[in-house]
């Protein structure tokens, strides 16, 4: 399993603790403490905080591009170059297309609640439908952020980086850090009281993934630092919490907010993680 020890990884993993504090002390203040038990809803609302917080997770995404460009103009090859290009329009585009959408009049607490309960009704088609930008970013995350990295190496596949499409594959490849953070995100979902057919698949392939991540750590037992043991055990504590919560989450399928945060998080550390090694390399 490709396990990194640098600045870059470090920061991440200080960045991903202060996440993980704030979503776990939201969910618990919503779950045993009545003064404070729509808090988590407030926060999770359509343009409200989490929705924020990913637009700026965005917006240094962006930035990430922008200095990868200046920085290093004369080490990445075309492929890395247009890559880079590419993903700093996506994030611009992104953080665009949200701000020029027009927020909906805030709900009350009350309203959104009772709007939730009523779409509980829906057919499995209908949700589907109505999700399908959902489900096709957690596929995304769970093949290419989860799945992929895992099976590399727990069936001990090595990509032949004598080739150019090898070695590529070899520098894009998700560390398991990002692999341990793409999990937490996944995590975030009511286990049990679930709406819809789907909701039950998401659960099951994230079970399968975090048993995959197990069997690794067990067999392979990667040389870990204070933040790869740390972020380890943020992980399964964030599971325990979770489920703890489940009845707050499945109260409203706003929560995929949280998800989107931690999506874009997990996205942009990949990228400046493969970005900053193959700078410090050339």
């Amino acid at each position: 399993m490709k396990v990194l020890n640098n600045r870059v990884s470090i920061v991440c993993s200080c960045l991903f603790f202060m996440l993980f504090c704030w979503i776990v002390i939201t969910l618990l203040s919503s779950r045993f403490l009545e003064t404070f038990s729509y808090i988590f809803f407030i926060f999770i609302r359509e343009y409200g905080v989490f929705s924020t917080i990913t637009n700026r997770i965005l917006l240094c995404g962006a930035l990430l591009s922008l200095a990868f460009l200046v920085i290093g103009a004369k080490k990445f090859d075309a492929v890395l170059h247009s890559l880079i290009f590419c993903l700093c329009i996506g994030f611009i585009y992104f953080i665009v297309f949200t701000s020029i959408q027009h927020p909906k009049p805030m709900q009350d607490i009350a309203s959104l609640l009772l709007i939730e309960s009523s779409i509980d009704h829906r057919s499995v088609i209908e949700s589907i439908w109505d999700y399908k930008a959902r489900i096709f970013l957690s596929s995304f995350v769970y093949i290419f952020f989860i799945f992929l990295p895992l099976a590399f190496s727990l069936f001990h596949i090595t990509p032949n980086t004598k080739s150019y499409a090898g070695n590529l594959l070899e520098i894009l490849k998700p560390s398991l850090e990002i692999v341990v953070i793409a999990l937490f995100a996944s995590a975030i979902q009511p286990f049990y009281l679930k709406a819809n057919f789907y909701e039950y698949i998401d659960l099951a392939v994230f079970v399968l993934g975090t048993i995959f991540l197990c069997v690794v750590l067990i067999q392979q037992r990667p040389k870990l630092d204070f933040y790869g043991y740390s972020n380890i055990v943020l992980l399964f504590l964030g599971i325990i919490v979770v489920a703890l919560c489940s009845n707050i989450l499945a109260s409203s399928d706003q929560y995929f907010h949280v998800r989107y945060m931690l999506y874009a998080f997990v996205f942009v550390a990949w990228y400046a993680e493969w970005g900053y090694n193959y700078i410090m390399q050339s």
